[in-house]
C-alpha cells in the first residue's frame, strides 16, 4: 500500500507540472495575439514582404523602412531622384520664362525710327518738348546697345541724324556747334553738360584775404540774412550763396572790398598759376580783376603784378576793383599781348585767360 500510494503521488506530480507547463504556452500564445493585433503586425507582414522583394529587385518606387528594422536607403534613392527631376523642371521652366521676358523686352526697348513722311508732318506740327526728350534718351539707350537694340535696316548715322535734330531742337543749339559736341563728348556726358547749362548756375563769392578771413566774412553775411555755405574743399577761399535778402553788391562788406562776386570757374586758372610772394606776374586779360585780385592775395600784396586788358574801356573796372579790394602791388596798362616783348618782360609767370568764341557762354546769353 505504501508503495503505491507513493507512485500514485509521482503521478499526480507529473501530471500538474505538465499543466503548468500548458497553461505557460498558451498564456504565452495569448499574449503574443494580442501584441500582434496592437501593433498591427499581422497586417505588415504582407508589407514587410513585399518591401523585401522590392529590394531584392532594386525597384526605385517601393517604399521600405520602418520601426521592425527596415532599410531606408531605397526611400532616399528614391526621394533623391524625384527632388532631381522637379529642380531640372523648374530650371527648364525659369529659362523658358527668363528668355520670354528677354524678347519682351527687346521689342519694347527696340526704338523705330519714323519715316520720311512722318518726320515731314513733324516739320508742319508741334512735338511736345516731354515727347521729344523721351525719344532723345530713347535713342541715346539705343545707340549704347546698337546691335541688340536696332531697328532691323536702319543704320547708325540715321540714328545719330535724328538725335542731333532733336538734340537742336530741344536746346535751342545750331546745327554745327551740337555737331562739334557730339564728336567731343560721349552721349551720357553730352547730355549731362546740355542740362546743366539749361539750369541756372549758382552765385559765387571769393572771400578777400588781403582785408578778411572767410570764416569771419560768412559769419557777417549770415547774420545779414546770406544762406551761403563753403564752396567745396578744394577751394579755401570760395562761398556759395542759395538765397539772400539783401542785394550783395550793395553789402557794406561788398564796398569794402571783403569779397569779390565771381565765377567758380574762374578760381582755377588761377590756383594753376599758383603765383609765389615776390614774383614778376603778367595778368594778359585782366578786366574786370577778379583773377588779378586773387593772385595779389597770393603774392600777399608783395612783388609787381602787371594787370592789362587790350580793351581800354574795361581797365576802368579793373581799375575801381583794385582800389576796392586794397590790391597795391598791381600796374594798370593797355597793350596788345603781342607788343608786350618790346614793352617789358622777364616776367616769372603768365596767365594768359583769353576770351573765347562764346560758345561756352550760350547759358549766359539764354539767361
Amino acid at each position: 500500500k505504501a508503495v503505491v500510494s507513493t507512485q500514485s503521488t509521482g503521478v499526480e506530480n507529473v501530471l500538474e507540472e505538465e499543466n503548468k507547463e500548458n497553461n505557460l504556452k498558451e498564456l504565452s500564445k495569448l499574449q503574443e495575439t494580442l501584441l500582434e493585433k496592437a501593433t498591427g503586425f499581422e497586417e505588415n507582414k504582407g508589407w514587410l514582404s513585399a518591401a523585401k522583394n522590392i529590394l531584392d529587385d532594386d525597384d526605385d518606387m517601393g517604399i521600405v523602412g520602418d520601426d521592425f528594422g527596415g532599410d531606408d536607403e531605397g526611400e532616399e534613392k528614391g526621394d533623391f531622384r524625384d527632388s532631381d527631376d522637379e529642380v531640372l523642371d523648374e530650371k527648364k521652366e525659369e529659362a523658358a520664362d527668363e528668355a520670354a521676358r528677354q524678347a519682351s523686352a527687346k521689342q519694347v526697348s527696340t526704338f523705330i525710327l519714323p519715316t520720311e513722311e512722318e518726320l515731314e508732318e513733324e516739320e508742319n506740327s508741334v512735338i511736345s518738348p516731354a515727347d521729344r526728350n523721351e525719344r532723345i534718351r530713347s535713342i541715346i539707350a539705343t545707340l549704347a546697345d546698337f546691335k541688340t537694340l536696332r531697328e532691323e535696316g536702319r543704320s547708325r548715322k540715321e540714328y545719330r541724324n535724328l538725335l542731333k535734330k532733336d538734340l537742336c531742337t530741344y536746346y535751342e543749339y545750331n546745327d554745327f556747334l551740337m555737331g562739334e559736341l557730339l564728336e567731343l563728348l560721349p552721349y551720357g556726358e553730352l547730355l549731362d553738360m546740355l542740362d546743366a547749362q539749361e539750369s541756372r548756375r549758382p552765385v559765387t563769392l571769393r572771400a578777400n584775404t588781403l582785408k578778411t578771413r572767410r570764416r569771419d566774412l560768412a559769419q557777417t553775411l549770415i547774420n545779414r540774412g546770406v544762406n551761403l555755405d563753403p564752396i567745396g574743399k578744394w577751394s579755401k577761399v570760395g562761398l556759395v550763396v542759395y538765397n539772400t535778402s539783401v542785394p550783395l553788391g550793395a553789402t557794406p562788406e561788398y564796398l569794402a572790398g571783403h569779397y569779390m562776386l565771381q565765377g567758380a570757374s574762374s578760381f582755377v586758372p588761377v590756383m594753376a598759376l599758383a603765383p609765389k610772394p615776390n614774383e614778376r606776374v603778367l595778368d594778359m586779360c585782366a578786366a574786370p580783376g577778379g583773377k588779378s585780385a586773387y593772385i595779389a592775395a597770393l603774392m600777399k600784396n608783395t612783388g609787381m603784378l602787371v594787370s592789362n586788358d587790350a580793351n581800354k574801356d574795361r581797365t576802368k573796372a579793373l581799375t575801381a576793383n583794385l582800389h576796392r579790394l586794397g590790391v597795391h602791388n598791381a600796374v594798370v596798362c593797355n597793350y596788345d599781348g603781342l607788343a608786350f616783348p618790346k614793352v617789358m618782360g622777364s616776367f616769372d609767370r603768365v596767365l594768359l585767360d583769353a576770351p573765347c568764341s562764346v560758345q561756352a557762354w550760350s547759358v549766359k546769353i539764354t539767361q
